[in-house]
């Protein structure tokens, strides 16, 4: 028991322990980023992408997003179908792997005639309930150039390669990232909700800010008899509380107490057990018994003064 209890305490002031905590987020933000790289199997001209959010605050995030055109292609690594399993990321490997990096930004080809479109940049939102969707043109919006595609150019197969919130950090992998999604329908609506949790993660003395999110996917496929808007649908909510994951350590002062009381502990257990066995032995044997061994042996110095006597 005592070893067990010293070694919980060299395991507390050498490795630490991590501790979870939920907190009220007190933190006022009035915005935070979204970093988002995604491709859609459509031609980046027919694409319009927008944010609306519960204070009725609505712009074109495209003015904000870089396009480009290429040739879609779904990476074999890729999950398909599907989105990652949603944990919460070890301390050290947040810690190994928090690192910031500026999100990539390149130049903008959005007019090209390649069949496919590469989104991605990063957009400033409101810290509030809201929507980030990509839609066709003549779908949920009137266009000034009333442009209106045929059924037969809809296609909203995707494959997101990042998406996150706050600072960008390349190395720390989200719900969404490294995902796709296959359709061979044209009025096919995909709708991801996404509840955001600001996660702090500490540790001697560092700290790493992020936004961690839990994903639900609800598809919908639309007919002209039962009409809806096609599409890609982002809508995320942050959650008023944050989670605090930190390394905790006793302090050294702390550490010798504890080594103190364990071994002081098992001075005064050794000596009160002696006592206990003496007792037994006199209960037992006598007292003869117990003290034996206790007599002073005869020296050739007393056996010379027994005789003079």
């Amino acid at each position: 028991m005592s070893s067990l209890r010293s070694f919980d305490a060299f395991r507390q002031f050498f490795g630490g322990e991590v501790d979870h905590q939920f907190h009220v987020d007190n933190v006022v933000d009035s915005t935070l980023l979204i970093n988002l790289d995604l491709m859609i199997n459509m031609p980046c001209k027919f694409i319009h992408t927008n944010v609306q959010d519960n204070t009725d605050d609505r712009f074109l995030a495209s003015e904000l997003l870089k396009y480009e055109g290429f040739r879609f292609f779904i990476p074999p690594s890729y999950k398909l179908n599907d989105h990652n399993s949603i944990e919460t990321p070890d301390l050290d490997e947040i810690m190994a792997e928090g690192i910031v990096a500026q999100f990539q930004d390149r130049g903008d080809s959005k007019d090209s005639i390649a069949p496919a479109c590469h989104i991605y940049g990063t957009i400033p939102v409101n810290k509030v309930s809201g929507d980030l969707h990509f839609t066709a043109k003549g779908y949920g919006y009137r266009d000034f150039d009333r442009t209106r595609l045929g059924v037969e150019q809809l296609n909203f197969t995707h494959i997101i390669n990042e998406f996150s919130f706050g600072e960008f950090y390349p190395y720390i992998h989200n719900p969404l990232d490294a995902t796709a999604q296959v359709t061979e329908e044209n009025l096919q609506s995909y709708e991801y909700y996404l509840n955001v949790v600001p996660t702090l993660y500490k540790k001697l003395g560092v700290e790493i800010k992020t936004n961690q999110y839990s994903v639900s996917l609800q598809k919908k496929l639309y007919s002209w008899e039962n009409r809806g808007v096609p599409g890609i649908f982002l809508k995320y909510d942050f959650d008023p509380i944050n989670l605090v994951v930190e390394d905790k350590r006793i302090s050294f002062f702390n550490f010798i107490i504890r080594l103190a009381t364990i071994y002081g502990g098992i001075i005064v257990t050794a000596r009160w057990g002696y006592k206990l066995l003496d007792k037994t032995l006199i209960l037992l044997f006598g007292k003869k018994f117990a003290s034996r061994g206790e007599e002073k042996l005869a020296g050739l110095l007393d056996d010379n003064e027994d005789e003079r006597k």
